[in-house]
């Protein structure tokens, strides 16, 4: 079922689990972009797989380059965590404050960044909403 709006960070968190596959061995990294009122524009584009040791890049510049191709004024950033845990890492803080400056750079505006783990993580959540965390931005 395909989502218009967006209005919670569980939604975004549900529609980027349906693009992931079943058993996770690498981080995927997508955008979803939006209009100025929230309507999804397109399903989640897929930007960037990690390597099987656990590193990805978060790049800025295919994110943003993806979202406004796809005509959006918003975006929401997710990727997931193969581990199952979502507690975000120190690079995903650094990525999500470079991410929310570089969007306002191209006139994009970052509404979240979204760390999806397993089911029954983050206290039954199953994700991590960055903006949750105070200071981010």
């Amino acid at each position: 079922m395909m989502v218009n709006v967006i209005e919670t960070a569980a939604q975004a968190a549900a529609i980027v689990r349906a693009e992931l596959p079943k058993v996770q061995k690498e981080e995927r990294v997508f955008v979803l972009p939006l209009n100025a009122n929230g309507k999804l524009l397109a399903k989640p584009i897929l930007v960037s797989v990690g390597h099987e040791d656990g590193t990805t890049t978060i790049d800025a510049g295919t994110i943003f380059r993806e979202a406004l191709m796809a005509g959006a004024e918003e975006i929401i950033v997710a990727h997931n965590h193969p581990s199952g845990d979502p507690t975000p890492s120190r690079d995903d803080y650094k990525a999500t404050v470079r991410l929310n400056e570089g969007a306002e750079l191209v006139g994009l505006k970052l509404i979240d960044h979204i760390i999806v783990g397993a089911d029954d993580s983050a206290n039954g959540l199953g994700f991590v909403s960055m903006t949750d965390f105070s200071g981010i931005w």
